[in-house]
């Protein structure tokens, strides 16, 4: 029994990991790469505006949730470009891992 639910789960895994395979491929759309742009611009956005928000806030319960914002926001950032980096995804004639 334990083998054909491990055989079950695999066929999941594979389905799941399968089709990410399939939307990484599909980056290369010029529709999709303007969107992915729109999105990574938007990332490094939200990065600044954590940041902002953390130099002015000013209630010590809020300080501990600025951290963990500017962390999540810029991490966000960071693999957005690598991923523009892995695609050779270009913005305006230019390397967008050259962008920060």
């Amino acid at each position: 029994m334990k083998t054909q639910k491990g055989l079950c789960w695999g066929k999941h895994l594979l389905a799941f990991f399968g089709d990410l395979a399939y939307e990484e491929e599909e980056v290369h759309n010029p529709y999709d790469e303007q969107r992915f742009i729109e999105d990574l611009i938007k990332a490094k956005k939200d990065w600044m505006a954590a940041q902002n928000f953390f130099e002015n806030v000013t209630d010590p319960d809020l300080i501990d949730y600025a951290i963990y914002d500017i962390e999540a926001a810029k991490r966000k950032y960071m693999y957005l470009l690598k991923q523009a980096k892995l695609n050779g995804i270009t913005w305006n004639g230019l390397n967008i891992s050259e962008y920060r």
